[in-house]
């Protein structure tokens, strides 16, 4: 049995987390985002093939919650750094 781990990213005031979901343990991620500012967490509706796929979108969810959802400027460069736990 191998042992998965999820992966994690800030975006201005957004946490990002993408994690493994299902059997087999890696098989589908989700996507999932945490507001400290707004109280807000939220589950993206998608699953994801792989980490990486879901990693890829995770900076267009965090810009659409920052910039839509909430009506705030977007300050930071548009580049994510991710971390495994």
């Amino acid at each position: 049995m191998s042992l998965v781990h999820g992966y994690r990213a800030k975006y201005d005031y957004v946490e990002l987390v993408v994690e493994p979901v299902g059997e087999p343990a890696g098989n589908r991620w989700l996507l999932k985002l945490k507001d400290r500012r707004h109280g807000d967490s939220v589950v993206h509706d998608e699953e994801y093939a792989s980490a990486e796929e879901a990693q890829e979108a995770a900076l267009a969810v965090a810009q659409h919650h920052i910039n839509v959802a909430h009506n705030d400027t977007l300050l930071h460069q548009a580049k994510l750094t991710w971390h495994s736990y």
